[in-house]
């Protein structure tokens, strides 16, 4: 038992409890009704005695007191919650390339649809055979502003 067990409470202690709780609870260390059985107890406790105790029996334990001016807290080991992932061998990693950048498909339709369009209109007598830049600069203005929307 610590001797300090009887000292008050602050609210700084209950949140650092509660967030060790919050932890151990997202950890899966915890069930639902643990957690809020426990966060409850947190709230209404009244010495550092009484939080020790809802953290107990979870590996990472809350530092007490931190808000306690000239206090002298003890150093503090964090250990990762997951192990880190080793990154590739320096031998790997020379062999890597980066991918290529996307090709740009030629669109067929672009051109294939205003030249089709212009046939049609020219065979019928609807427009002179000027009027193709016209349709072209349509389509490829249309084609240009689909091609800004999907980046």
């Amino acid at each position: 038992m610590a001797t300090d067990d009887p000292i008050r409470a602050s609210d700084a202690d209950r949140e650092a409890v509660v967030a060790t709780l919050r932890e151990a609870y997202t950890a899966g260390r915890l069930t639902l009704d643990e957690f809020d059985e426990r966060v409850t107890t947190a709230y209404a406790g009244k010495t550092w005695g009484d939080l020790r105790k809802l953290t107990i029996d979870l590996p990472s334990q809350p530092i007490l007191g931190s808000d306690v001016p000239g206090r002298q807290l003890p150093p503090t080991t964090v250990l990762p919650s997951h192990p880190a992932r080793p990154g590739p061998r320096p031998d790997e990693v020379q062999g890597l390339q980066p991918p290529p950048p996307p090709r740009h498909r030629p669109r067929p339709l672009v051109i294939l649809v205003p030249v089709a369009v212009w046939v049609l209109l020219v065979a019928h007598g609807i427009v002179g055979p000027g009027a193709v830049f016209l349709l072209i600069a349509v389509f490829a203005l249309t084609s240009i502003l689909s091609g800004i929307r999907r980046r």
